[in-house]
């Protein structure tokens, strides 16, 4: 089933071979005792480009579940086996850095021997694709990912709020709008991320065009840039409530649409060991708390 399945995803069996590591007549071969199994031909040979037969179709359809269900078995059991000594995979918003800080310093003490690797999750596709290959064990993200196979549980909601420096002429309002925003330059993150459309969207919304100066990949970026005095931002709030230097200041937004929700992302059917769970369970405690 290995071998068919990367034929048809190579489109080429000398490819597949290279992949595979084997030789070309091994590999026709092997699909040949396959397509003797199945009692009928899988692969049209007939055609120059490689091209499935309706049973091969049906065929690749269903390897691929079985092939990707015995992966994932395989993970799971020998995770259960170990229990612990365990590397923890997370898929991680940047603005969720620092509250989940504290979160690594309460588990270590459940589960000292347990690595915690944390990866950058940006794109929407990304974060699907990352929980279905089983790349990591959970993730953190502002996306509401609507899929049968993903389960998503609401952490908290959080509101924008408009970061500048402390000689900003804005500093002497408590509340701005976005109207404000038509002449003074922005700083924003890039455009394909969840929380700059967001951003865009609102602005589009009330039907204000921004002076956006400059479109940036990383909020830690965004916020030298602001305290060089190029400019303001809108930044979620949890991202700036802490470690903000002096020379740096928030203040809320009045607009409706700029507030968000952050999701912890699993597989639905995919069963963890006790020690993931209870990093699951701090995380989701934690904000329970504070709601």
């Amino acid at each position: 089933m290995y071998y068919f399945i990367t034929v048809v995803k190579h489109q080429s069996f000398s490819q597949a071979a290279k992949v595979l590591h084997i030789s070309q007549p091994s590999l026709s071969n092997a699909i040949k005792t396959l397509e003797q199994e199945m009692n009928a031909p899988l692969i049209e040979r007939t055609t120059r480009k490689l091209q499935l037969t309706d049973l091969g179709q049906q065929f690749y359809e269903q390897a691929t579940k079985l092939l990707t269900q015995f992966d994932r078995m395989e993970k799971e059991i020998k995770e259960l086996a170990r229990g612990e000594n365990l590397d923890i995979r997370l898929g991680m918003i940047e603005s969720a850095n620092y509250w989940f800080a504290q979160i690594m310093l309460d588990y270590q003490k459940h589960y000292p021997n347990n690595q915690l690797t944390l990866i950058d999750t940006l794109y929407n596709q990304t974060v699907r694709q990352a929980l279905l290959s089983l790349n990591v064990h959970a993730v953190i993200t502002n996306q509401h990912i609507v899929d049968k196979e993903i389960k998503s549980e609401l952490l908290y909601n959080e509101p924008y709020v408009v970061l500048m420096r402390k000689d900003h002429p804005f500093v002497e309002r408590q509340t701005i709008t976005l109207a404000d925003f038509i002449d003074d330059a922005l700083i924003i993150g890039m455009p394909e991320f969840q929380t700059s459309a967001q951003i865009l969207k609102a602005f589009q919304e009330e039907g204000v065009i921004p002076h956006i100066q400059y479109k940036i990949e990383r909020f830690e970026m965004i916020k030298v840039l602001v305290e060089e005095g190029l400019g303001i931002t809108i930044l979620p709030k949890h991202y700036v409530a802490q470690h903000l230097s002096e020379g740096l200041v928030t203040r809320s937004i009045q607009s409706e649409y700029l507030n968000r929700d952050v999701y912890l992302c699993t597989m639905k059917d995919r069963t963890f060991p006790k020690s993931v769970l209870k990093l699951f369970e701090l995380i989701k405690a934690a904000h329970t708390e504070k709601a």
